[in-house]
Order: C-alpha cells, then structure tokens, then sequence
C-alpha cells in the first residue's frame, strides 16, 4: 500500500504536497476509492482516494503500528565525497535514524559553507523523505545544514559515541556501549571522514564526554561505519 506523509489535515481531509500528489495520481495512476496510507504527526492513517483532479484523500481511521526505534538515534557524520552521503542518508533511514548532522572536520575533503543547505543538503533531505515512505516510517528524520565538529561535540544526549578506529583495541565494542542503556534515553554517534578523525579531534570528543568505541576487529569506510553503528543500535533497541 503506497505511504505518504501529509503536507496537512484539515478535519478528515488530508492534503499532499505537489510533488506527491503528482506522484500518486500520475506516476502511481491511483483510482477512486483505492487506499493509502497517510502519516501525519507520527500517526498513521488510512486514507480513500475520493477525488484525482483536484486529489481528494479522506481519512478513515488511525492504525496502529509500531515502526520508530525505542532510543531516538542522531547519527553525526563527517561530510563525505561522492554519493556516500546519500548513501548514509538513504540507508541510516531505513534503519531507523530520527536525525542526520552532517559536519565538517579537519580532513573533510570537499568544502561547503557553515550553516549552508546547498543542493547536496536539499538533495538528501529528499532521500530522507522518499526512504521514510518506502520503509513505512511515522517520521522523516530531519538533516541538518553543514555543521562544525565543535558544535557536534557540544551536543547533549543520554549516551554519546565515538567511533574510533586509533582506539579499536582499548574501546568498548558498541553493543557492550549499549547494554546500559534504558527505554526512551537518546544516542549520538560520531562517525568520521574518509582519512579519520584527527589526535587532536579525539581528544576533544574525550573530554566533552564521548565514548570512544570500536565497530569490530576491522577498518571500516567511513560510510560503512555509519551504517554498520546504526544497524546494531537497531538490532539492539528492537531486541529489548
């Protein structure tokens, strides 16, 4: 059943943005009185096709489901060269992601601006949305505008991680990082640039209070790792 989330709802009527509305009518060619799903406020509704010129979607009911993880998950990941941040974008998603900052670091290769949301921001806040609706999510994880390590690093959350490879052998692995964690307390991870974080970067993720942490016995890319971190905080969040 085709998936979207509301642009707004005005009583038992739902409204889809114009790109989406396109979509159903003319991509997808929905008919009269078929059903959709419609998410709206991190509920889901079902819907009936009432009208295609204007669309004309009514609500029926709520379902009820259970799709986002127990831990809210904020993935911050060094801005990458190439496609790999749609990658992390389109699969951290999947995976169940609720907030994506891409930052800069002293070994990040391209160069944007601070606080910028280019075409390559834009562009991934369109995956996050696209692979929200595929993956039958109640929220589209929102992805931040260029960020700076310091501001990464002064950041709050129930329990900070720092992927590291330089402390592999000396760090706790992520799923024994984990086991203390309880239902409904947040996670940052860290993940770095393709050349890594610097002695330098480590030491201040140190003492703002991130644990530095290994993801296996392994080097790992740098798109790798962020999609190897948030596929075992989802196994372990929906294994409680």
């Amino acid at each position: 059943m085709q998936r979207y989330f509301a642009a707004k709802i005005e009583g038992d009527q739902a409204f889809l943005c114009s790109e989406d509305a396109h979509h159903l009518v003319d991509v997808v060619r929905i008919g009269l009185h078929e059903k959709i799903e419609v998410v709206s406020g991190e509920t889901t509704y079902l819907g009936e096709i009432m009208g295609l010129d204007p669309l004309a979607i009514h609500l029926l009911h709520p379902l009820e489901e259970k799709r986002e993880l127990d831990h809210p998950v904020t993935l911050a990941f060094a801005v990458l060269k190439g496609d790999h941040n749609d990658l992390i974008v389109e699969k951290g998603t999947e995976l169940g992601c609720s907030h994506f900052l891409p930052f800069l670091s002293e070994r990040t290769i391209i160069k944007v601006g601070l606080g910028e949301a280019d075409g390559r921001i834009l562009r991934l806040r369109k995956i996050a949305q696209s692979s929200a609706q595929q993956c039958r999510r109640t929220l589209v994880p929102a992805v931040d505008n260029y960020t700076d390590f310091g501001a990464i690093c002064s950041l709050k959350a129930d329990l900070k991680l720092f992927a590291y490879e330089e402390l592999a052998g000396q760090s706790a692995t992520l799923k024994v990082a984990l086991a203390g964690l309880k239902k409904d307390q947040s996670v940052l991870i860290v993940v770095g640039p393709e050349g890594g974080f610097t002695s330098k970067e480590a030491q201040i993720a140190l003492k703002a209070g991130f644990q530095p942490i290994s993801l296996g016995r392994r080097i790992l890319r740098a798109e790798t790792a962020a999609i190897a971190s948030l596929s075992l905080i989802s196994a372990f969040s929906e294994d409680e």
